[in-house]
């Protein structure tokens, strides 16, 4: 879900017309452990307002006293839901189809409905072989507005199967490109969610002593991973070097987990290599200090925690439904490097168990040093 989507959702559920903005930010970082530390929060809870008042959603305060200006972009101070009028059904006149949206003459068709399959029609008609282009580009194309098809797949005609976004949009989906660094030529890419975690693994790995163990290192975090995992394929064609092995290393909470099989499935699609757990680092960071949350609904996690390997997921899922989650913050770079030995092969200590430990303590008040001295020595996997 997008931020929008988030905000969209959480203002369903008011029962009030006005509702603090404030309340919405939370509900958008909800999603996307990332947002509230971002450098580009405000931006995108500017582009998430205005997104809601597209889809008419909300309206926004008139008013330069319902704005804060402390920071640009400026936010609403609050957001009021719409009044909802009587709607008077107008009954379209009939239209001349081309045969590619033959179906949408047995739909029941909004005005807004027409609004969007108009301009298709058109272009069905007059150029039924169009190039495909990015939908930004087909959007200001049609409806002389970029953001016109934003979100277009999931609108009901799409999702019914009536509207088809290559076939008669002649359009395809432009994510921002996945952030990958190709540090050596080892065949495998290790994707990290936060900035902290990347810093961190970024510093280790460039100073790697054999930089033939080495390979990619990609930044990716919440749904941005998800939308943008498939370039990374372009990158692999672009420089000749390709993963064999795509792992993944974010947050232990609900939100991680999902985002990791929604991201895996995005992947094969696109025909790259299943998206595996870097089981590694997840087992060292299930030795450090938790952070109690909201309980996570159950039913949710069981269909999440599969993504670990069985002897991970249970643990977990006990974590995540009893309020307690792992921040990947919570591994530190000094714990970090010393728990990843120069002298064993790097890629087993990453996708595979560096030695079995107990889990993360779970009350923070305890005392035990959770910086120990890097200099100690750690067993690792052959």
């Amino acid at each position: 879900m997008t931020p929008a989507d988030r905000m969209a959702a959480y203002l369903s559920r008011q029962p009030r017309q006005r509702v603090e903005f404030d309340a919405l930010a939370c509900a958008a970082e909800r999603g996307d452990s990332s947002l509230p530390s971002s450098p580009d929060r405000r931006r995108v809870l500017s582009d998430a307002a205005q997104e809601l008042v597209r889809r008419g959603l909300a309206q926004l305060p008139r008013s330069e006293r319902g704005w804060d200006f402390s920071a640009h972009p400026p936010l609403p101070l609050w957001v009021k839901r719409p009044s909802q009028p009587r709607t008077v059904r107008v009954r379209p006149g009939p239209r001349a189809w081309v045969s590619q949206l033959a179906g949408v003459s047995a739909a029941h068709l909004t005005s807004a409905d027409h609004a969007l399959l108009d301009p298709v029609n058109i272009l069905l008609r007059d150029q039924p072989d169009a190039e495909v282009i990015p939908i930004a580009e087909r959007s200001y194309q049609l409806y002389g507005d970029e953001k016109y098809l934003q979100g277009i797949e999931r609108h009901r005609l799409v999702t019914c199967g009536i509207l088809n976004i290559a076939d008669h949009l002649r359009a395809r989906p432009a994510p921002a490109p996945l952030a990958i660094y190709e540090l050596g030529p080892a065949s495998w890419l290790l994707i990290v969610e936060n900035s902290a975690a990347f810093t961190s693994l970024r510093q280790i790995l460039g100073a790697w002593p054999d930089r033939s163990q080495v390979g990619w290192l990609g930044y990716g975090a919440g749904d941005q991973l998800v939308a943008s995992l498939p370039t990374a394929a372009d990158s692999f064609r672009e420089r000749d070097h390709g993963a064999a092995d795509l792992l993944l290393y974010a947050d232990l909470d609900l939100d991680g987990l999902e985002c990791a099989r929604q991201a895996d499935a995005k992947g094969r699609a696109a025909g790259l290599p299943p998206l595996m757990p870097a089981v590694g680092l997840y087992r060292a960071l299930l030795t450090r200090r938790i952070r109690r949350v909201s309980p996570a609904p159950a039913e949710r996690v069981r269909e999440a925690v599969p993504w670990l390997p069985p002897d991970m997921a249970s643990p977990v899922a006990d974590l995540l439904v009893s309020g307690k989650v792992l921040r990947q913050e919570a591994l530190p770079l000094p714990v970090l490097r010393a728990r990843l030995d120069p002298a064993s092969p790097l890629l087993p200590q990453l996708s595979g168990p560096l030695h079995t430990l107990p889990l993360a303590r779970p009350d923070k008040r305890r005392t035990p040093p959770w910086f120990p001295d890097p200099t100690c020595q750690h067993p690792t996997s052959p």
